[in-house]
């Protein structure tokens, strides 16, 4: 259940837009904080390092790179929010790049995740956390369903939307799209 012990713990109150350092499955600490457009290059340096799977399954195209106008909207706080996590022993490396962007103009209660882990950190449950930290926020910002759009081949984002309650569609295409509600995810995270 998501109580306020665990927002707390996810995020910290003594860093405005840092989230509490995340320890992986593997023992590695990793330190996740709002993104800034300043983030852009060694955002750029992410995608660069990440494998074409790895980016079809965050973009559902054959995409390489994202853009500095597409880096601005990220970042801008109009749009949602927008982290960047790095190594605790290397902050200059993003490995990671989570947001919940709100869906529409008129709907401010609704968000879109998105996350990019680079491939040498998948599998240690960096996703899951960065979701789970994404899903607190928003929920303390107003966001009460969140969805997530991803290819149903995306065997790690259906596994982190299921583990977090959300009903996962029957795939006849591609394409498949989660929601989360605030009610589900209380009782998943």
């Amino acid at each position: 259940m998501l109580t306020q012990a665990l927002l707390d713990e996810t995020l910290d109150p003594d860093r405005q837009g840092t989230l509490r350092p995340i320890r992986t499955s593997a023992g590695n600490r990793v330190v996740t904080h709002s993104a800034t457009e300043s983030d852009y290059p060694r955002v750029g340096a992410l995608h660069a390092r990440c494998s074409p799977e790895s980016l079809h399954s965050r973009y559902l195209s054959g995409r390489r790179d994202i853009r500095l106008p597409e880096w601005r909207h990220l970042v801008d706080p109009a749009a949602g929010w927008t982290w960047v996590s790095t190594p605790e022993e290397d902050p200059d490396r993003v490995i990671a790049v989570s947001h919940v962007l709100r869906v529409g103009t008129g709907d401010r209660t609704t968000g879109e995740l998105g996350i990019l882990v680079e491939d040498g950190w998948q599998g240690q449950r960096l996703g899951t956390q960065l979701t789970r930290a994404a899903l607190s926020h928003s929920l303390t910002h107003g966001v009460n369903n969140v969805v997530i759009v991803t290819n149903g081949t995306n065997v790690r984002m259906v596994r982190i939307g299921k583990a977090l309650g959300a009903i996962v569609p029957r795939v006849f295409s591609p394409v498949i799209e989660m929601t989360l509600t605030s009610s589900t995810w209380r009782n998943g995270v």
